[in-house]
C-alpha cells in the first residue's frame, strides 16, 4: 500500500526539481545570448513563441485531468493514448504552418516543435507518479534532464556548432530520456505495460468531451501569452525580440515555484471538493494564493534596486539598458501568479470552461490597447498593456470562482450536468 506523502514534502521535491530545471533552461538562454548575435537569439525565441500555442494546446492539461480523474473507465492508458494522438496532430500542424508562414525559420521551428512534443509526452508519464503523490521522482527526472541538456548545449557552443545543430542534439537526447521516463514511471506507479487495445473510440471521445473547453482555452491563452512576441517581431524586429523575450523570460522564475505548488495541491483540492470538505478547500486555496502574492511582490522588490546589475550579469550591457522593462515584467507577474490557483480550483470544480471567455476578453483588451498605440509602440508600453490585461484576468477569475463555487456547492453534485447546475 502506497504511503501518502505530506503536501510539504511533495512541494519541496517539486520546487527543487522545477527550480533546477528552470535554472538550466535559463542558463541555456544565457549561453545563446552571450555567444550568438541578437538576430539568432530572436529567431530562437520566436520559434518557441510560434510552437508553444500549438504544442501546449495539444497538451489540453491532460496531466491535471488524469490526476483528478475519478471515473474507473478512464485510466492512464486511455489518457496516454489520447496524448499520443494529440501530439502527433500537433507536430503535423507545426510542420505545415511553419512551411507556409515561416520558411526562413523552418528548421528551427520544427526542431523546437519536436523538443516540446517530447516534453509533452514525458509530462503524461509524470502524471502517473503524481497521482500517487511521488513528486520526488519527477523532481529527480527533471533535474537530471535539465543538467545533462545544459552540459550538451555548453559543449556544442564551445565546439562552434550552429544553433540548429545544437537543437538537433537536444531533440535526440530528449528522445532517450522519454524512453527512460516511460519505463521508470510506469514501474514506480505500478501501472505496468499497456494491455488491450490502443485505440478505444469511446474512451477517447469521453476524454475529448472533457478537454474541449480546455483545448479552446489553451489556444486562446497561448496566443494571448505569445501575442506580444509576435507584435515585437513585426514592429521592432528579431533583435528587439531577443531583448524583450529574454527579459520576459524572468516570469518563469516565479512560475517554477507556482506551477509545482499547483501540481501538489491539485489532488488534495480535488479530494476536499469530492468529499465536501469545503472549509479545507477554501483554506488551502487562500493560503497558496497568498503565497503567490508574496512571491510576486518579492520579484518587484528585487528588480527595483538591482535590475540593471542582474541584466548585465546574466546577459550583456545592451540588455542592462532595459532594466525598467524588467521591473514592469515583475509587476506583470503579480496578477499572473495570483490566478494560477484559482484556475486549479476551477478545474477541480470541473467548470474550466469559464476560463475561455475570460481569456478571450483579456486577449481582446490587450490587442485593442496594442493597436491603439501601435505607431508609437515601445517595449515598456507593451508590458504596461500586458499588466492591464492580466489584472483584468485575475479580477474575472476571482469573480467567476466566487459565483460558481457557491452555486455548485448549494446545488450539490448531481450528474445532471454543470450547465444545468449553475443555471
Amino acid at each position: 500500500m502506497h504511503k501518502r506523502r505530506s503536501l510539504k514534502t511533495n512541494f519541496l521535491f517539486a520546487l527543487a526539481g522545477n527550480m533546477i530545471y528552470m535554472v538550466c533552461q535559463y542558463l541555456i538562454l544565457m549561453l545563446f545570448t552571450k555567444n550568438y548575435d541578437s538576430g539568432i537569439v530572436g529567431g530562437y525565441l520566436f520559434a518557441i513563441a510560434f510552437v508553444a500555442p500549438i504544442v501546449i494546446s495539444a497538451d489540453m492539461q491532460l496531466r491535471s485531468f488524469y490526476v483528478t480523474e475519478k471515473s474507473p473507465s478512464l485510466g492512464f492508458q486511455e489518457y496516454q493514448s489520447f496524448r499520443i494522438i494529440s501530439n502527433t496532430i500537433a507536430l503535423l500542424v507545426v510542420v505545415i504552418t511553419a512551411y507556409i508562414l515561416q520558411r526562413q525559420l523552418l528548421l528551427t521551428i520544427i526542431l523546437i516543435g519536436g523538443i516540446k512534443i517530447i516534453e509533452n509526452q514525458v509530462d503524461m508519464y509524470y502524471a502517473s507518479v503524481q497521482r500517487i503523490e511521488r513528486m520526488d521522482y519527477i523532481s529527480i527526472s527533471k533535474t537530471i534532464r535539465g543538467l545533462i541538456t545544459l552540459v550538451m548545449v555548453f559543449t556544442g557552443i564551445k565546439a562552434g556548432l550552429q544553433v540548429d545543430t545544437i537543437l538537433l542534439l537536444w531533440l535526440s537526447l530528449w528522445i532517450i530520456f522519454l524512453i527512460l521516463d516511460a519505463n521508470l514511471s510506469l514501474k514506480i506507479s505500478k501501472l505496468g505495460k499497456r494491455t488491450g487495445s490502443f485505440f478505444k473510440l469511446r474512451s477517447l471521445a469521453a476524454i475529448l468531451k472533457i478537454c474541449i473547453p480546455v483545448l479552446i482555452l489553451l489556444v486562446v491563452f497561448q496566443y494571448y501569452s505569445n501575442f506580444p512576441n509576435y507584435v515585437v517581431k513585426g514592429k521592432l524586429g528579431l533583435s528587439a525580440l531577443a531583448i524583450f523575450g529574454s527579459i520576459i523570460y524572468f516570469r518563469s522564475i516565479g512560475a517554477q515555484i507556482i506551477n509545482p505548488m499547483g501540481a501538489v495541491i491539485a489532488p488534495r483540492l480535488s479530494d476536499y471538493w469530492r468529499t465536501e470538505r469545503y472549509a479545507d478547500f477554501i483554506h488551502l486555496l487562500v493560503r497558496t494564493t497568498f503565497l503567490a502574492l508574496l512571491l510576486g511582490l518579492a520579484g518587484i522588490v528585487v528588480a527595483l534596486p538591482f535590475g540593471r546589475q542582474i541584466l548585465q550579469l546574466v546577459y550583456t550591457k545592451e540588455y542592462a539598458q532595459h532594466y525598467m522593462l524588467l521591473v514592469l515584467v515583475m509587476v506583470y507577474c503579480v496578477p499572473t501568479y495570483l490566478y494560477v490557483f484559482l484556475g486549479t480550483a476551477l478545474t477541480c470544480l470541473r467548470v474550466h470552461w469559464i476560463k475561455v471567455p475570460i481569456h478571450i476578453v483579456s486577449f481582446l483588451v490587450l490587442a485593442a490597447l496594442t493597436y491603439w498605440q501601435y505607431a508609437t509602440l515601445t517595449l515598456d508600453r507593451l508590458v504596461i498593456y500586458m499588466i492591464i490585461a492580466e489584472s483584468l484576468t485575475f479580477l474575472l477569475y476571482t469573480l467567476s470562482f466566487i459565483v460558481l463555487y457557491n452555486k455548485i456547492k448549494d446545488n450539490g453534485f448531481a450528474t445532471k450536468g454543470i450547465f444545468k447546475n449553475i443555471s
